[in-house]
C-alpha cells in the first residue's frame, strides 16, 4: 500500500521551517527531506506486496485447484518484471509523484486519467484488506475440519473454473447479509470509520511502523514455511497441469493479478529517498520482489501438498471453504491450532494497516490534484490538526459504500486490478519513451511490459465488467468535478500560487525601496549571496531570467513561454522567494523570451529603474564565447556609463 500515496497531504505544509512565512511561499518552497532510506521503503513496499499472500493464495485456489502453483508461479514473475521496471521509473523519476507526475508532464488529462485509476485502486484495497481483516479475526463463515463429513465434499482438481460474476455476486450476497453481527462487511465498514477518525488527527511517519509491519508479516510467512516444508510428501505432490486451453490458462492468470498497487508508493516516494535515489529504490525494490516471489511459490507448494494430502478427506480443503483465508488454514494444517491464531491476529493487524495506507493514499491524490487545480480548492481546507479533513472525509465514505453493496471476496477482488493494472501500464510505457532509458535492451522490455499490462486491462475490462462500470464511475465522477473546478476558475480567475506569493512579500513599501537587478541564466546559485548582497544596501532585487529562443521566424510564436507555463523558471524564482524571505529582501520577477538576452536585460532594467547590475560569471567555453561574444561587454555597451555592471563571484 501507500504509505504516502502521490505525496502526504499535509507533509509539506509542516515542512515549512517558518512559522511566519507567507501560506502561499510555505506551500512553494518547502521541500520534505531525504531521510527515507531503503529499508523503510522495503516495508512500505512490502505492506502491500507482502500482505497480498493473505487472500491471493486462496483466489488462485478457487480459480484453479491445484494448477494454482502455476498461475502463483507466473504471478512472481510478472512482480519481478514489475519490479525491475520501477527501478528505472525511480532513477528517472526521482522527485516523487509516481504516475501522476509521470503522466502530467505528458499531458494534464493524461494525469488526470491516471490519477483517477489510481483512486479506483486505492478505494477497493481499503475495502478489501479491511474486509480480509475480519476474515483473520475468525468472523464470517469458516468451514470446519471434519473428517465425518469429509465424503461429501468434492475433490477440488485442478482444472479452471472462471467464476460467474453475477448470479454468483447475487448468491453471496444473500447468503452473507451485511447487517448481521458476524459479518465482516459490517466491521469493515465499522473499521474504515474509526480510521477515518484517526486520520483526521493528521498525517504521522509510517515509516517505522511499517517496518514492524513487515517484519510481522515475514514471520508469520517463515512460520509457515518451516513448519510445512518438511511435511510435504515430494512424491505424492500433485501440482495439477498446464495442459489447459491457452484462452482458460490467460483468464485465470489475470483473475489472480491483484498484488501491484504497492510499487506505486515506492515511485511517489522518491521525493523523500535518501540519495542517490536510483540505489535506493533499486535495493527497496529487488529485496522486497525477490521474497515476495520466491515466498509466495513455497507457499504455493504448500497449499498444493495440502490439497494432494486430503484427496482422501476433500472437505479440509476444498476451493471454496478457505479461499478467503487459506495462510490462516496453512498454519492449521502444519502448525496446529497454536500456529493459526498468531496468523490470523498478526494478518488481520496487518491487513488493516493496508486499509489505513489505502485510505491516506486516497486523500493524498485529492490533496494533490485539488493543488494543481484538477479538484475543486476546498478539499485543501485543513482543520487543526493539519489535515485535509474534507479529503479524509470522502476517502472513508468511499470504501465504507462500496463494502455496502459488495462484501464478498471474489466479488472485491473483481473491482481491484483493473485501477492499478492500468497506472502501471501508463507508467511503464511513458518510460519505455522517456529519453533517460536510453539502451534499446531496456526499452524494448519495457514497452513489452506495458503492451503485456494493457492485454491484462482489456481483458480485465472484459471479464470483470462490475469493474470497468467502477472505474467508468470513477472517471465520470472525477472528470465532472474537474469540469465543475475549471468552470469556476474561468469565471473567478485567481492567480497561481507562484503569483500569490509573489505578491505577497511585495507590499507598496517594497516597491519604494531602491531596485539592484540580478541577471541570471536560470540557475540560482547566487541567490543567497544576491539577497545578502540587496539586504545590505536596503534595495529590492529585481531578477531577471531571459529564455534565449534560437528558432526560425516560423517557430518563434509557437514556442513563446510564459512564467505561466515554463517550468525552470518557475523553480528559479521559488529559490530566490524563499532567499528573500530569509534576508528579508523583496523580489521582483522580471522574465521575457527572445534571441538578444543582453538587449532584453537592459530593457528590464530601465524599466523597473534600477541602479546596478548584478551577473554571474560565465562558466562557458572559449567556443561559446567566439561565437556569441562576451555578455559582460554587450551588456556594458548598452547600458553605457549610467548603469553600473557588477560580476559576482559564487560562493
Amino acid at each position: 500500500m501507500l504509505a504516502s500515496a502521490v505525496g502526504n497531504p499535509t507533509m509539506s505544509v509542516e515542512a515549512s521551517q517558518s512559522a511566519s512565512k507567507p501560506e502561499a511561499l510555505a506551500l512553494l518552497s518547502s521541500e520534505r527531506p531525504r531521510n527515507l532510506g531503503w529499508f523503510s521503503a522495503s516495508a512500505l513496499l512490502f505492506g502491500d506486496w507482502g500482505t497480498s499472500r493473505l487472500y491471493v493464495l486462496g483466489i488462485a485456489f478457487l480459480v484453479a485447484g491445484r494448477s494454482a502453483f502455476w498461475l502463483i508461479a507466473a504471478m512472481s514473475l510478472l512482480i519481478l518484471a514489475v519490479g525491475w521496471a520501477y527501478t528505472h521509473i525511480c532513477r528517472i523519476y526521482p522527485n516523487g509523484g509516481g504516475v501522476y507526475s509521470a503522466a502530467r508532464r505528458k499531458h494534464e488529462l493524461l494525469g488526470v486519467v491516471a490519477a483517477l485509476l489510481l483512486f479506483a485502486d486505492y478505494t477497493i484495497t481499503a475495502s478489501l484488506s479491511a474486509f480480509e481483516a475480519f476474515h483473520y479475526f475468525g468472523l464470517g463463515d469458516h468451514a470446519q475440519v471434519d473428517p465425518a463429513a469429509s465424503s461429501i465434499i468434492a475433490d477440488p482438481g485442478d482444472d479452471i473454473r472462471l467464476p460467474k460474476h453475477h448470479d454468483a455476486d447475487a448468491e453471496d450476497a444473500s447468503e452473507h447479509p451485511l447487517l448481521n453481527w458476524n459479518s465482516p462487511g459490517l466491521w469493515a465498514i465499522i473499521a474504515i470509520a474509526g480510521i477515518g477518525a484517526v486520520n483526521l488527527l493528521g498525517p504521522k511517519h509510517s515509516s517505522s511502523y511499517a517496518v514492524f509491519a513487515a517484519m510481522g508479516m515475514i514471520f508469520i510467512t517463515l512460520l509457515v514455511v518451516i513448519f510445512a516444508l518438511p511435511q510435504i510428501s515430494w512424491s505424492t505432490l500433485d501440482l495439477g497441469t498446464l495442459n489447459h486451453a491457452p484462452g482458460e490458462t490467460w483468464h485465470a492468470f489475470v483473475a489472480i493479478v491483484l498484488a501491484l498497487s504497492g510499487v506505486e508508493a515506492i515511485a511517489s516516494l522518491t521525493g523523500v529517498m535518501k540519495q542517490p535515489v536510483a540505489i535506493t529504490a533499486r535495493r527497496s525494490i529487488w529485496v522486497v520482489a525477490t521474497e515476495v516471489a520466491i515466498f509466495n511459490v513455497l507457499l504455493a507448494l504448500a497449499m498444493c501438498a495440502a490439497a494432494s494430502a486430503f484427496q482422501n478427506h476433500p472437505s479440509l480443503l476444498s476451493r471454496e471453504n478457505h479461499h478467503e483465508d487459506m495462510l490462516a488454514f496453512l498454519a492449521r494444517h502444519y502448525i496446529g491450532p497454536v500456529g493459526e491464531w498468531p496468523v490470523r491476529i498478526l494478518g488481520g493487524v496487518l491487513l488493516l494497516s493496508a486499509a489505513n495506507t489505502a485510505i491516506g493514499a486516497l486523500m493524498g491524490v485529492m490533496y494533490v490534484m485539488s493543488r494543481d487545480g484538477e479538484l475543486p480548492r476546498v478539499l485543501q481546507k485543513l482543520n487543526g490538526f493539519g489535515s485535509p479533513w474534507l479529503c479524509a472525509i470522502v476517502a472513508t465514505l468511499v470504501p465504507a459504500l462500496v463494502l455496502v453493496f459488495v462484501h464478498d471476496l471474489a466479488s472485491l477482488a473483481a473491482l481491484y486490478a483493473v485501477g492499478i493494472v492500468g497506472a502501471v501500464a501508463i507508467d511503464t510505457t511513458l518510460c519505455g519513451l522517456h529519453p533517460r532509458l536510453r539502451k534499446w535492451y531496456r526499452k524494448l522490455p519495457m514497452f513489452g511490459l506495458g503492451a503485456l499490462l494493457a492485454c491484462i486491462w482489456i481483458t480485465l475490462a472484459i471479464d470483470k465488467r462490475q469493474a470497468l462500470i467502477f472505474v467508468v464511475i470513477v472517471m465520470s465522477a472525477g472528470f465532472g468535478l474537474r469540469f465543475i473546478t475549471k468552470w469556476l476558475a474561468s469565471r473567478r480567475p485567481k492567480p497561481s500560487l507562484l503569483r500569490q506569493a509573489i505578491m505577497d512579500q511585495l507590499p507598496p513599501a517594497a516597491l519604494a525601496k531602491p531596485r539592484i537587478l540580478l541577471a541570471t541564466a536560470g540557475g540560482s546559485q547566487l541567490a543567497e549571496q544576491a539577497c545578502e548582497y540587496a539586504g545590505q544596501h536596503n534595495a529590492s532585487l529585481v531578477v531577471s531570467f531571459v529564455r534565449e529562443v534560437a528558432l526560425n521566424y516560423k517557430m518563434e510564436g509557437a514556442a513563446h513561454m510564459t512564467l505561466d507555463t515554463d517550468p525552470a523558471a518557475q523553480a528559479l524564482y521559488v529559490d530566490f522567494l524563499e532567499a528573500g524571505h530569509k534576508y528579508n529582501v523583496p523580489i521582483i520577477p522580471a522574465y521575457d523570451t527572445g534571441t538578444n538576452p543582453p538587449e532584453m536585460i537592459a530593457e528590464l532594467a530601465a524599466i523597473n529603474g534600477c541602479q546596478k547590475i548584478i551577473i554571474g560569471t560565465s562558466r562557458r567555453g572559449a567556443l561559446h564565447k567566439l561565437v556569441k561574444g562576451s555578455f559582460q561587454a554587450k551588456l556594458e555597451h548598452l547600458l553605457g556609463s549610467d548603469m553600473p555592471v557588477e560580476v559576482m563571484t559564487p560562493r
